[in-house]
């Protein structure tokens, strides 16, 4: 006689007696079985009269077929019952869970010559017995995340602080980035699933402190309120006319809640030079900073990277001098600024940038690849100079920085507000900058 299971699947994080209605439906209609005699839907489903039989999940998982059905059947206040529910413990399943889940599972058609299978004269099906509310399952990484840390937990995760993760941070916000470029969904997945993993787990850290100590629901709080402050167009009565004017109010509204005086504060100098550079350029650009600005300023003054150059020529531009060689490059060798090596890269790199400019103002050609190509020619000429690019540019975007900020400054000496004033008053600002000495002042 077969026996018909319906496996109940419920979650912890569900508060008991919230059943779906085709579940309430099933246990008030069969008898129920489960091999948790703590789980939380017990009491509740006891309270509204449902039969509710302990089975032991190990003894029963070691059947097979039609002894398995007797076994359940036993303990039931009618032996030839041909329905009934399961309901498996949602957070450590037992192994009859397990195994009665395998049997839910769809299997191809059995040969003519396959013998008996432990799911013989036992047909099993799944019913979702609670729904949850989207982001529910976060609940149970922050619980697995608080069992690593915790005593028995695991002791390399015990040992880990803020800064012995900070690397794991940057590298698996690479690897989720590198999906993306990709385009591996699934790849994207599993690895946004890491960088939420470094999330949970910095706020695990912090929660052990005592006295300034925050947790993962002081983040998400943050989070919320700080997203609710910066769209007002959506949870106030804020107008705007498109995501241009949505950019502009959002860094309005960072600029009071931060309380800076420069648009360069805020901008992360950790982060990766080119990064860096695009940046501190978007910052600029949304001030009215005109862009030609850009070759003077990260220049660090009058010459230009011709300036640059010549100074790299006069130290010796070795390695010895702050550049990286690779392996088997000797520092000192005769591959120096000024050399011919390097007087031949710059003039591929000129010409490449000639060719640039003249191809981007044709249509059809991929912006992308033209400027690739520019900018891998400006790191040949890098490491013809033994120069380090991440460094050199980084220090040039910083200086541009420090330069954007003093002319900031004269501008509020002033009374002016940046952001009103005209290209022209811009590059006399620009220009006494540089003479001032402003340009090479920290900011932040």
């Amino acid at each position: 006689m077969m026996l018909r299971i319906t496996v109940v699947v419920t979650s912890p994080r569900v508060a008991p007696g919230l059943l779906t209605a085709p579940a309430w439906d099933l246990v008030r209609r069969m008898p129920v079985l489960t091999a948790a005699a703590n789980h939380p839907q017990l009491a509740a489903l006891r309270a509204a009269g449902a039969t509710v039989v302990l089975v032991d999940g190990h003894a029963a998982a070691d059947r097979a077929g039609d002894d398995l059905a007797a076994l359940l059947r036993a303990g039931l206040p009618d032996p030839a019952a041909t329905e009934l529910a399961w309901l498996p413990d949602p957070s450590a399943p037992a192994p009859l869970d397990l195994l009665l889940d395998r049997l839910a599972q769809p299997r191809p058609p059995a040969g003519p010559d396959a013998g008996a299978t432990p799911s013989a004269g036992i047909v099993v099906g799944t019913l979702a017995g609670t729904a949850e509310l989207p982001g529910s399952v976060l609940l149970d990484a922050v619980a697995v995340m608080d069992r690593l840390r915790s005593p028995g937990g695991c002791p390399w995760d015990a040992e880990q602080t803020h800064e012995s993760l900070a690397p794991y941070l940057i590298e698996e916000t690479y690897e989720a980035y590198q999906a993306i470029e990709d385009g591996d969904l699934a790849e994207l997945r599993e690895e946004l699933g890491d960088v939420l993993m470094q999330v949970l787990f910095h706020a695990r850290i912090a929660a052990e402190r005592a006295g300034d100590g925050w947790d993962v629901d002081d983040v998400a709080a943050g989070l919320v309120a700080k997203l609710i402050r910066r769209h007002p167009h959506v949870f106030a009565d804020v107008v705007v006319d498109g995501s241009a004017n949505v950019a502009a109010n959002w860094e309005a509204i960072k600029a009071v809640e931060k309380g800076r005086a420069s648009v360069t504060e805020g901008v992360a100098l950790s982060q990766p030079a080119l990064t860096l550079a695009a940046k501190l350029l978007k910052r600029a650009g949304g001030i009215g900073v005109p862009v030609d600005l850009a070759f003077t300023g990260i220049a660090g003054g009058t010459g230009g990277a011709q300036a640059g150059l010549g100074g790299a020529a006069e130290s010796g531009g070795t390695a010895e001098s702050g550049g990286t060689a690779e392996p088997g490059e000797v520092a000192g060798s005769g591959e120096v600024a000024g050399s011919d090596g390097v007087a031949e890269a710059g003039e591929r790199v000129a010409a490449i940038a000639a060719a640039a400019a003249r191809a981007l103002g044709r249509p059809g050609v991929a912006a992308d690849d033209v400027l690739g190509d520019l900018l891998v020619a400006a790191v040949a000429l890098a490491r013809a100079a033994r120069v380090d690019p991440e460094r050199a540019l980084r220090t040039s975007a910083r200086r541009f920085r420090d330069r954007l900020a003093a002319a900031e400054r004269a501008a509020r000496v002033d009374g002016a507000a940046p952001a009103t004033l005209p290209g022209a008053r811009w590059r006399e600002l620009w220009v006494a900058s540089a003479g001032s000495g402003d340009g090479v002042t920290p900011v932040g």
